[in-house]
C-alpha cells in the first residue's frame, strides 16, 4: 500500500517524534511504502521525508500569501484590544487559510497514495486541503489526534469550553461574547469541507475519545481509538545502575523524574507539582526526604530550588536516547497536566518500566493503572497526587519489579510500532473492531 503522512513539525525533535514513530512503524510493514511530507524544513537523511520547501528562500507567491494572511490577522480579534488567552493554545487563529496549494503538496510526492494520514496541521494544512486531497488521491484520510485543534473553532486545548460541541463562537479564549467570532467562521469553514471528505477521526487516547464523540464537526464520521506509538528499540529498560551511571545520579537513591516543567502554562500543572512536593516532604520522614532525588529535564525558572525541599538534579535539554536513559533512572515519572491529551511521555515511561504518577488525564486514563503500573490521582488534587507518589516509592522491590514489569508488558501490548502498526493495517483494510 501507498501511504502518505502529512504533519507540520519536524519529525526528530519534540512532538514531532510521533509523525515519525508512526512512519516507521508503517513503514516496517512489508508491501508498505511510505513517505511523510513536512512544513518544517531540514536537511532529512531520509529521502522519503519531505519538506515542502528545500530552503529557507520563499517564492514570490508565497510571500505574497502569508504577507496578505498577515494583514488579516490585525482585524482578527473582536474583543479586549486583540487579547489572547493562551491557556487554550490557538495557533493559527484563521484556519481557512492555506498556506500551500493542494497540487503543491502532491507534486512533493512521485505516487498517487492509496491513504493519506494527518497529524499536526497548524500554519500548513486547512481542511480545504484535506478534503481536495481526498478528491483528488480517492484515498481515504484518518486524521490522527494529537490534540484537538482538528474539532474546535481554534483551540488546542479547550478547558471547561464546550464550544466545539456545537458551533464555537463566544470563545474564552478571545474573550469574545460573539457568536460569530472567528472560532465559529472556524467550525463553519471544517464543517464545509468535512462533510463530503471521505476522513475517519482516530484519537490517540481515552480522554480524546470521550470529547471526539461529543465533537458538533465529526459526529457523523467514523471514529477509532489508536494510541500513540513508542519506539520499543529505544525506550526499554536498560537497568538503573547502568542509567543512573550514565547520567551520573546516586545509585542507592529514590528518584523521582519530574521530566518537563512548563511554570508558565496552565495545563502541565506547575502548581499542582510544586503543591504535592510540599506535601510530601511534610509526610516523609527525615531519612527518607535525604533520600530522595528530584530529578527534572529541560528548562527551569531560575526561583525554582526555592520552591523544592528535596535535592533536585538538573538534567538540562535531553535528546531521545538521553531521555529513555532518564526514564530508566528513576523510580516514578511524575506527570501533573490537568489539562492535556497526551502525553507521548507517559508511553515513553511506561514502555521503560518506570511507574507513572499521574492526575486522570490525557493518556493515563489508558496506561496509568493504579497499583498496576502506577498511580492515577484525582484531576487537580495535589494531595492524592502527593499519594500516587508515595505509594510508589515505598514498594517493596518484589513489588516495584512487578510493577516495572507491568508497565513493559501493557506499553507492548498498546502502544508498540508492532501494536499501532497492526491496527492501522487493520483500519485500512476496513478489518477489526477498533472502538
Amino acid at each position: 500500500m501507498k501511504i502518505l503522512i502529512l504533519s507540520t513539525s519536524n519529525p526528530f525533535k519534540a512532538a514531532g517524534i510521533v509523525s515519525l514513530d508512526l512512519y516507521n512503524g508503517l513503514k516496517g510493514i512489508e508491501g508498505n511504502e511510505v513517505k511523510m511530507v513536512v512544513k518544517i524544513w531540514d536537511d532529512y537523511s531520509d529521502r522519503d521525508i519531505i519538506p515542502m520547501q528545500r530552503h529557507y528562500k520563499q517564492t514570490k507567491e508565497n510571500f505574497v500569501r502569508r504577507f496578505k494572511h498577515l494583514l488579516k490577522r490585525f482585524n482578527i480579534f473582536e474583543s479586549k484590544k486583540n487579547l489572547m488567552n493562551t491557556d487554550y493554545l490557538i495557533q493559527d487563529i484563521d484556519q481557512s487559510v492555506s498556506y500551500y496549494s493542494t497540487l503543491e503538496i502532491l507534486n512533493k510526492i512521485d505516487f498517487n497514495p492509496d491513504f493519506i494520514f494527518v497529524l499536526f496541521t497548524q500554519n500548513f494544512l486547512s481542511y480545504k486541503n484535506i478534503s481536495e486531497l481526498n478528491l483528488l488521491t480517492k484515498a481515504p484520510v484518518f486524521q490522527y489526534l494529537m490534540d484537538m485543534a482538528p474539532f474546535t473553532g481554534g483551540c488546542h486545548y479547550a478547558w471547561d469550553c464546550r464550544g466545539y460541541t456545537r458551533e464555537c463562537g463566544k470563545c474564552p479564549a478571545l474573550f469574545s461574547n460573539n457568536p460569530n467570532d472567528q472560532t465559529n467562521r472556524n467550525w463553519k469553514f471544517k464543517k464545509e469541507y468535512i462533510k463530503n471528505t471521505d476522513i475517519t477521526i482516530v484519537a490517540a487516547s481515552e480522554w480524546q475519545w470521550l470529547q471526539i464523540n461529543q465533537s458538533s464537526l465529526f459526529e457523523l464520521k467514523r471514529k477509532v481509538k489508536i494510541l500513540s506509538p513508542t519506539n520499543s528499540e529505544l525506550f526499554y529498560p536498560l537497568g538503573k545502575i547502568i542509567a543512573r551511571e550514565s547520567l551520573k545520579i546516586p545509585a542507592g537513591k529514590k528518584i523521582i523524574f519530574w521530566g518537563a516543567i512548563y511554570p508558565y502554562e496552565k495545563r502541565k500543572g506547575y502548581r499542582e507539582s510544586i503543591e504535592s512536593f510540599k506535601i510530601l516532604y511534610t509526610r516523609l520522614s527525615k531519612e527518607e526526604r535525604d533520600n530522595i532525588i528530584v530529578m527534572v529535564a529541560g528548562d527551569i525558572d531560575t526561583n525554582f530550588k526555592k520552591y523544592i525541599s528535596f535535592d533536585v538534579h538538573h538534567l538540562g535539554y535531553l535528546n531521545y536516547v538521553s531521555l529513555a536513559t532518564a526514564y530508566c533512572a528513576a523510580d516514578v515519572f511524575l506527570n501533573a497536566s490537568i489539562e492535556d491529551s497526551g502525553p507521548t511521555m507517559i508511553n515513553q515511561s511506561i514502555m521503560c518500566g518506570t511507574p507513572v504518577a499521574a492526575f486522570e488525564m490525557g493518556v493515563a486514563l489508558d496506561l496509568v493503572k493504579t497499583e498496576v503500573t502506577g498511580y492515577m490521582a484525582k484531576l487537580g488534587d495535589s494531595n492524592d497526587l502527593c499519594n500516587a507518589i508515595i505509594s510508589i516509592l515505598r514498594l517493596s522491590e518484589t513489588e516495584y519489579k512487578k510493577m516495572s514489569n507491568n508497565c513493559r508488558e501493557l506499553a507492548l501490548a498498546e502502544c508498540s510500532f508492532k501494536k499501532v502498526a497492526a491496527d492501522f493495517q487493520k483500519l485500512m483494510m476496513g478489518n477489526g473492531d477498533l472502538k
